[in-house]
C-alpha cells in the first residue's frame, strides 16, 4: 500500500494552512469595554431574551485548513495503490517501449472508427499522463516487426508518428515485436523498464515458436497488454481466398475465365445470398449471389470475352462485413504475352496434314488468330542450325531421328537458362542417339518399341484425377475421354542411375506415358508415343488441344513465371534475366529503378501494398533520388527505351483474417514466467487506472467542495 504524487511541487501549498491559523490567533485578542452615555437609556428599555451569535471558531478554522490541504493535494495528482511503489507511473526515470499492433486486422470497424484509431487515441492519452522524465520508443508488431522510433524523451513525437500512420496490410507477429522491444531496452540505463502491447489479441499473431525464442529474463521487464477487441462491432464473416485466371481458345474469341474461391470463416453459421462481383478495369463485368456452408468454401467462376491487347487488371469482391480488407482479391493478366515455340518436324511429307508437326501446330494456334498467346514456328532439321534458340521459350522435337552435330549442347544450354523442351517419339527416332547424346537432358533411356496389331487390345492411358498442375483441370468426362484413346505403339523407358524425375501420366500397363525432369532453370518432358496419328488416335480427340497447350505453358515457365507470380504482401518480386536495369511501377504510381548486380537476379522487396506491380526493363541508368533504406532509385518517369515485361499481383495473406481472441489466461500461458498484465482499454478508461494505481484527484476535489458547503452552512446558521 503506497501513495505517490505525479506533481509533488504542489504539496508546497500545504504551507498555506498557516494563513487561517494566523488570522484566528489575531482575532482572539480581548477588546476593551468603554461605557457610552446613550447606552444608559437603552438599558432602561424592557430587555428581551436574544440569543447572541457565537459561531464555533475552532471548527471553522479546521474546515478552512482542510480546504487548503485538499486543494494542494488535488493539484499534486496523488495516486493510491495497494501494491508497492513500482505499480505506479513512477517518478523515477522509466524507459517505455510502445509496441503497437498495426496489422490489417486492426482495420476492423468499431462504432465510428477503426480499432487502430482507438489504439492511437488511447496511446496519446496514456503518454500525456506519463511523467516528463520518461523515455519512449515505438515498435510496430506487423510481420516483420520494425522499430519506428528509437529512444526519445518527447512523447509528442510518438503521438505524431501514430496519428500519421495507418494499419498495414501485413499479418501480426507479437513475438518479433517483443524481440525488438527487448533489444531496445538492452541499450538504456534506466532501472525502470516496461513494455506496453496494444493489440486486438488475435490468436494468429501470438506464434508459440516466436515467443519461445525470447531470450530476455522473464521477470526483468513487466509487459502490459491492452486489449482493444471489445470495440469490434461485427465479426469477419467471409473472405475471397484465391483467384485464378485462365485463357480459353475454344472459339475465335479470347475468353478469359476467372475462378474465385470464397471461404466462410464462421464454423457454425451458413451464409446465404452472399454477393460476389467481378470487376475488370474499374467496370463490374458480372455479379452473382452464392450460399456458403458453415466453415466451408465455394468456387465461383466468371467468364467474359476480351480482345484487347493491354494487360487486364481487376478483382473479385464480396459484400462488406466486419473486416473489409480481405473482401477483395486482386488479379492481373497479360493476354498478349506470346510464347514463342519452335517445332522441329522430324518427318516432313508432301501433304501438310501428314506432317509430324501438323496436329501440334494446329493445337497451339488453332485459328491462326492474333488472340492466341502461343506462336508456333515449324522448322525442319535442315533449317534447325540457322534458328536462334534465344528467340524461343519452348522447343518441341517431333519424331526427330537425331540432331545436327553437337546441337545437343545448344539444347542443354537453352534448357539450363530456363527454356522448355518437349520430346515426342515416332518411327524415325534413333534410340541409340537419345541414349548416348541426350543423357544430360533425359533422365531415362529408351528401351523397347512396344506395338500391337489391329486385333489386340491397344494401350490406354490411366484415368482418374491427377494432382499435377497441367492435368488437374482434366476431370470427369475430359479424363474419361482421354482414357479411351487407343495407343498402338510406344517406347518403354528405364531410369538412369541417380536421376530424379516425375511420371505425370502412365498407361494401364504401368509404362510411363510422360516423363518430366528439370535441368538448370528449365524443364524437359518426354512423351513416349507420337503426336501424329501413326501411333495413336490422340491428336483427333477434343482433349488434345488443351493438353498440348497446357504442357507448353507449363514448361515455358521462364516467360510465364514473371507475369503469373501471385505474391503475398512483403514477399520479394524475383526479376530473373532482367537487366541491366529494371523499373517497377508500384500500385500508388511511384517508380523505382533497380540495377542488376553481377550474375545474381534482382529482387524488389518494397511490396507492402496490395495491387499490380508493372515491370519494365531498360538499358538506361536511372536518374533520381536514392532513398535511404531502399534498394533502388526513385525516378519520376520511365526511360524512353523501357520495355514492358509483365505484371506481378500482390495480395494480403489471409492468415490474419481468422479473428479468434485470446483470453488473458491464454496470453499468460504463452509467456510463462513473464510479468504479464492483460486489461481491456475500456476497463482502464472507466476506472482511470494506470499501472494498477487509482488517481485521487477527483476525491480530493469532491472533499474540497464538501468543505466549502459545510462552512457556508455553518455561517448561515449562525
Amino acid at each position: 500500500m503506497s501513495l505517490q504524487f505525479l506533481s509533488p511541487w504542489f504539496l508546497l501549498g500545504l504551507l498555506g494552512i498557516a494563513l487561517p491559523i494566523l488570522v484566528h490567533l489575531l482575532t482572539r485578542r480581548q477588546q476593551k469595554r468603554i461605557p457610552f452615555s446613550a447606552v444608559y437609556l437603552l438599558e432602561q428599555v424592557q430587555k428581551r431574551s436574544i440569543r447572541r451569535s457565537q459561531p464555533n471558531r475552532l471548527l471553522l478554522l479546521l474546515f478552512r485548513c482542510l480546504a487548503i490541504a485538499c486543494l494542494s493535494l488535488a493539484l499534486a495528482s496523488p495516486i493510491f495503490s495497494f501494491g508497492g511503489p513500482e505499480e505506479f507511473l513512477p517518478s523515477k526515470p522509466t524507459a517505455n517501449v510502445i509496441l503497437v499492433d498495426n496489422s490489417y486486422s486492426m482495420a476492423a470497424r468499431s462504432k465510428d472508427q477503426t480499432l487502430y484509431n482507438q489504439t492511437v487515441e488511447f496511446t496519446a492519452a496514456l503518454l500525456e499522463r506519463l511523467p516528463a522524465n520518461n523515455t519512449f520508443s515505438l515498435v510496430y508488431a506487423s510481420d516483420p516487426a520494425r522499430v519506428v522510433q528509437d529512444w526519445t524523451g518527447d512523447a509528442a513525437q510518438i503521438v505524431k508518428l501514430l496519428k500519421l500512420s495507418k494499419p498495414s496490410f501485413q499479418t501480426t507477429s507479437i513475438g518479433q515485436g517483443l524481440t525488438r522491444a527487448y533489444d531496445l531496452l538492452s541499450t538504456v540505463k534506466e532501472e525502470n523498464r516496461r513494455i506496453f502491447v496494444l493489440t486486438d489479441l488475435d490468436r494468429n499473431g501470438w506464434k508459440e515458436k516466436e515467443l519461445e525464442n525470447l531470450t530476455e529474463d522473464p521477470g526483468s521487464v513487466p509487459i502490459k497488454v491492452v486489449d482493444f477487441s471489445a470495440h469490434r462491432m461485427e465479426k469477419n464473416r467471409a473472405l475471397v481466398e484465391h483467384v485464378d485466371l485462365t485463357q480459353e481458345f475454344l472459339t475465335n474469341n479470347r475468353i478469359l475465365r476467372v475462378e474465385a474461391r470464397i471461404a466462410n470463416l464462421q464454423p457454425d453459421t451458413a451464409i446465404s445470398q452472399l454477393r460476389v462481383a467481378l470487376v475488370v478495369d474499374g467496370q463490374t463485368k458480372s455479379e452473382d449471389f452464392i450460399d456458403v456452408p458453415p466453415g466451408g468454401r465455394v468456387d465461383k467462376a466468371f467468364s467474359f470475352p476480351y480482345l484487347g491487347r493491354e494487360a487486364v487488371q481487376g478483382y473479385v469482391e464480396i459484400q462488406d462485413d466486419g473486416q473489409n480488407v480481405d473482401n477483395r482479391r486482386l488479379f492481373s493478366f497479360q493476354p498478349d504475352r506470346k510464347i514463342q515455340v519452335l517445332i522441329v518436324d522430324g518427318d516432313p511429307r508432301g501433304v501438310s496434314h501428314q506432317n509430324e508437326s501438323f496436329y501440334v501446330e494446329k493445337a497451339l494456334n488453332p485459328f491462326r488468330a492474333t488472340v492466341t498467346d502461343i506462336q508456333p514456328t515449324v522448322s525442319t532439321l535442315a533449317e534447325l542450325t540457322d534458328r536462334k534458340l534465344e528467340q524461343y521459350s519452348v522447343v518441341i522435337l517431333c519424331n526427330v531421328r537425331s540432331l545436327p552435330f553437337d546441337y545437343e549442347r545448344r539444347l542443354e544450354e537453352f534448357v539450363k537458362r530456363g527454356g522448355g523442351l518437349f520430346i515426342s517419339l515416332g518411327d524415325q527416332v534413333d534410340a541409340k542417339f537419345y541414349n548416348e547424346k541426350m543423357g544430360i537432358l533425359l533422365p531415362v533411356t529408351l528401351q523397347t518399341l512396344n506395338q500391337v496389331d489391329g486385333k489386340s487390345e491397344p494401350f490406354r492411358l490411366q484415368g482418374g484425377e491427377n494432382p499435377h498442375p497441367v492435368l488437374r483441370t482434366f476431370q470427369g468426362k475430359s479424363m474419361q475421354q482421354m482414357a479411351r484413346v487407343a495407343f498402338y505403339a510406344l517406347y518403354s523407358v528405364a531410369p538412369r542411375a541417380e536421376r530424379n524425375f516425375l511420371v505425370p501420366m502412365r498407361y494401364t500397363n504401368e509404362y510411363p506415358a510422360l516423363v518430366e525432369s528439370s535441368y538448370g532453370r528449365g524443364k524437359v518432358v518426354l512423351f513416349t508415343s507420337s503426336v501424329d496419328r501413326d501411333w495413336n488416335q490422340f491428336p483427333i480427340q477434343p482433349t488434345f488441344l488443351p493438353w498440348v497447350q497446357r504442357w507448353v505453358k507449363y514448361i515455358a515457365q521462364s516467360l510465364e513465371s514473371l507475369s503469373e507470380q501471385d505474391l503475398k504482401v512483403g514477399h520479394p518480386i524475383l526479376l530473373e534475366d532482367v537487366g541491366p536495369y529494371a523499373y517497377i511501377v508500384a500500385p500508388g504510381g511511384g517508380i523505382l529503378a533497380l540495377e542488376k548486380a553481377g550474375d545474381s537476379d534482382s529482387q524488389f522487396r518494397d511490396t507492402w501494398t496490395p495491387g499490380p506491380y508493372r515491370l519494365y526493363q531498360s538499358t538506361q541508368s536511372p536518374e533520381g533520388e536514392r532513398i535511404e533504406g531502399e534498394t533502388g532509385t526513385r525516378v519520376n518517369q520511365l526511360p524512353a527505351d523501357a520495355r514492358y515485361i509483365g505484371t506481378v499481383t500482390v495480395n494480403i495473406d489471409t492468415a490474419e483474417s481468422v479473428t479468434e481472441t485470446l483470453t488473458p489466461d491464454e496470453v499468460k500461458k504463452l509467456l510463462p514466467g513473464y510479468a504479464v498484465t492483460v486489461l481491456r482499454d475500456t476497463d482502464i478508461r472507466e476506472s482511470s487506472q494506470v499501472e494498477g494505481g487509482v488517481p485521487l484527484v477527483g476525491p480530493f476535489l469532491f472533499l474540497l467542495a464538501c468543505v466549502f458547503l459545510v462552512e457556508g452552512w455553518m455561517l448561515r446558521r449562525e
